[in-house]
């Protein structure tokens, strides 16, 4: 199981650094500031995704299987639910924000359009 996840892991991280394609005459220099930000945001975006993911199905699980067990306190469990699993889409979003900030910034005359020419 730990084995499918790991690959699993690799294989989104890996599918997260597709950019856009560019002719020889047009390759962007491996060094640049623009690409590994494009780069370490996309990987910062997926593991804050697949965390989030990860926390919210634990929450949930543990919260259905305590209404299983105490069905009077269904009310306050879900109500706990609903504000952990906002907080936790919420720094996935935070992380969504910081993201586009990055990739929308000059820097030293790229951006996204400049590199899609």
């Amino acid at each position: 199981m730990r084995k499918k996840t790991l690959l699993a892991v690799a294989g989104l991280l890996a599918l997260t650094t597709a950019l856009p394609a560019q002719g020889a005459e047009k390759a962007m220099p491996a060094t640049s500031l623009f690409f590994w930000t494009i780069l370490i945001g996309s990987v910062c975006l997926t593991v804050a995704a697949i965390v989030g993911i990860l926390g919210q199905s634990k929450a949930f699980c543990t919260a259905a299987d305590n209404i299983a067990r105490n069905p009077a306190s269904a009310d306050s469990i879900r109500g706990l639910l609903i504000i952990a699993l906002a907080l936790m889409e919420s720094l996935v979003i935070y992380v969504l924000l910081i993201d586009l900030i990055l990739f929308f910034v000059k820097w030293g005359g790229s951006t996204l359009s400049t590199l899609a020419q």
